[in-house]
């Protein structure tokens, strides 16, 4: 099965997926029990099964001393963990306040819809903190409020070369990160 997924097959892949379906939930319930990951129940899921998935591609048939059960449920438990360490640090971060020039009131009518639209703005400003450094988290927020880059400069006491290279890194960054 294990070749069969590898070769590309689904169906043999979903048999697997099947099988292991326990494993994966109990790994998942393991962590979701605590309340405060409890809401993060089926992104638990979703990367326990994208780990389980990578476990089988990685999975070495020639040895015998691990069966791939155990290789997989410890896959599995070490990305979890990781999983909720970062959750754990992002949480701690401050998010960002969004700009509120970027929502206006006239553009969202339905209040409902403007609060769909803050939250899915926060989402991306946390996407954007956390794959920035410092000093282009700084250029970036300075640049979306309409500074140019020598203004910048002389506001982060920094050459407007490294700004105009910040900017540059910041679009290539995003650009590979937002698709």
């Amino acid at each position: 099965m294990i070749l069969a997924v590898r070769g590309g097959d689904q169906s043999a892949f979903d048999t697997l997926l099947d099988q292991y379906r326990p494993l994966i939930d109990a790994s998942v319930a393991r962590f979701s029990s605590d309340e405060s990951f409890s809401l993060y129940c089926e992104d638990l899921k979703q990367e326990a099964s994208v780990v389980f998935y990578n476990s089988i591609l990685a999975y070495d048939l020639e040895q015998n001393e691990v069966e791939f059960g155990l290789f997989a449920k410890i896959c599995i438990y070490n990305a979890l963990v990781s999983f909720l360490r970062a959750l754990k640090r992002r949480s701690a971060e401050p998010v960002a306040e969004i700009p509120q020039n970027l929502i206006t009131v006239q553009d969202f009518e339905d209040p409902s819809a403007r609060m769909l639209e803050q939250e899915r703005l926060k989402s991306l400003y946390a996407v954007i903190r956390k794959n920035l450094s410092e000093l282009e988290y700084k250029v970036w927020q300075l640049y979306i409020s309409g500074r140019s880059a020598a203004e910048i400069a002389a506001l982060l006491s920094t050459d407007e070369k490294s700004v105009n290279n910040a900017i540059y890194r910041i679009r290539k960054k995003l650009r590979a990160v937002l698709r």
